[in-house]
């Protein structure tokens, strides 16, 4: 079985143009059959649109890989219709993002605008979070979180394709390109480190909202006659009529 791990740079989040497409194709020993990268003409040269990208002051980056032929221009219609071609060609089974759902609407939004064939019309998509977050999530996983303070604003466990792959490198001060091939190949690193974990091709695992970070808390009851009782707990719920203590 052939895949094909992907991802795509974008000016926003509602209008997603895309002005970077990078995808690797690979067979199921981890083998690259071939790796590409793309930079989007009818986006490049908008400046005034490619100016709103988050990433913008890459551009550089994007210049210097042109200039060395890594990476290549052309109009988004002839990058759809290379990849179909390379589809074909290596016989690819399933497709697979990290946040796939983000990188499936990009495509969808902007072959519909510049009216082209999707490449994914006829291959399924899956997300490589579903399978990191039930083949990696590991008490050594917890463990680097912790002692990295690696959380999300709300103080959950992050599980970012930067944050996992900085952890199977053990390398907190790793950052993540931000460039779609290679993010795109450090995602197939991740999804790979999960089929060796357990998971299979061609599988949909679910994806949680979010990855909560259990702490030690301890709940305090001092009685009428100033007796002192405390309780290890994982939650309190309190409604209207009662609170529901659940203890460990």
């Amino acid at each position: 079985m052939n895949i094909v791990i992907f991802d795509t740079e974008t000016t926003s989040l509602n209008k997603p143009f895309c002005y970077n497409v990078g995808y690797v194709i690979k067979n199921e020993d981890g083998e690259t059959l071939i790796a590409k990268d793309f930079v989007v003409e009818q986006i490049w040269h908008n400046l005034p649109l490619f100016s709103t990208a988050y990433y913008y002051e890459k551009r550089p980056i994007y210049v210097n890989a042109m200039r060395t032929r890594k990476t290549i221009m052309k109009k988004f219609g002839y990058i759809c219709q290379e990849m179909i071609r390379d589809f074909n060609k290596y016989e690819v089974a399933c497709a697979y993002a990290y946040n796939s759902s983000f990188d499936e609407k990009v495509f969808n939004f902007n072959c519909d605008w510049f009216k082209c064939n999707n490449p994914f019309d006829n291959i399924p998509i899956y997300d490589i979070r579903g399978n990191v977050h039930n083949f990696l999530m590991t008490k050594d996983f917890f463990d680097f979180c912790e002692k990295y303070e690696e959380f999300t604003d709300s103080g959950n466990y992050s599980t970012t394709a930067e944050t996992l792959y900085r952890f199977l490198i053990n390398d907190v001060e790793w950052n993540e390109d931000h460039t779609a091939l290679s993010d795109s190949e450090i995602e197939a690193e991740i999804l790979f480190n999960t089929l060796e974990a357990g998971a299979e091709l061609d599988t949909s695992y679910p994806v949680s909202r979010s990855i909560e970070r259990k702490l030690n808390k301890t709940l305090h009851i001092q009685t009428a006659n100033k007796e002192d009782y405390y309780f290890e707990y994982e939650k309190i719920r309190i409604n209207k009529d009662k609170t529901e203590i659940k203890l460990k």
